[in-house]
């Protein structure tokens, strides 16, 4: 069987386009023959957190950040949609605890699961988003009653050089 020249030109012409399809996705961090799920996170605010941040469960990273945008709801609060490409199952009830990831200040978000027996997280569906604080969040904590106590102690050294410097005036 003999296949014409305009056959050919037309299989490697749609050869291309899949290939250039394939390869644009692929590019923009997306795999087309991929069969991971989507989930979603609802915070107030993600504080540098980036697309591809890592997605971790117990330290592992299973996933990535694929997009953060704002709700439809007006509130102002950011939807970041999670992209979970391993097949750990882990139920709709878990949380997505927003976290520094290094000394820098990079983020990343930890999927703490819920073993309360609930049905497992499926593509679209929504975990609860928390916050833990980072390690400049704990010093300011530590540091604001410190800085109270010397603020206390400037006002009586003050008072103190002032009497001071009356006795010998």
């Amino acid at each position: 069987m003999k296949i014409s020249r305009e056959v050919k030109t037309g299989i490697l012409v749609i050869a291309g386009i899949i290939l250039i399809v394939f390869t644009f996705n692929y590019l923009k961090g997306e795999n087309l023959l991929d069969n991971s799920r989507k989930v979603y996170a609802i915070y107030d605010n993600v504080e540098g957190l980036a697309n591809s941040s890592p997605v971790t469960i117990n330290g592992h990273v299973v996933g990535k950040v694929q997009s953060i945008a704002f709700t439809e709801d007006g509130t102002g609060k950011l939807k970041v949609q999670l992209l979970i490409e391993d097949d750990f199952q882990f139920s709709k009830n878990s949380k997505a605890q927003l976290y520094e990831n290094g000394l820098i200040g990079g983020k990343a978000i930890a999927i703490l699961p819920a073993n309360d027996g609930s049905s497992n997280a499926e593509s679209g569906d929504v975990l609860e988003g928390t916050v833990k604080a980072g390690l400049t969040e704990l010093v300011n904590q530590r540091l604001t009653p410190l800085q109270e106590k010397i603020e206390k102690m400037m006002v009586s050294a003050d008072s103190l050089l002032t009497n001071i410097n009356s006795v010998f005036d």
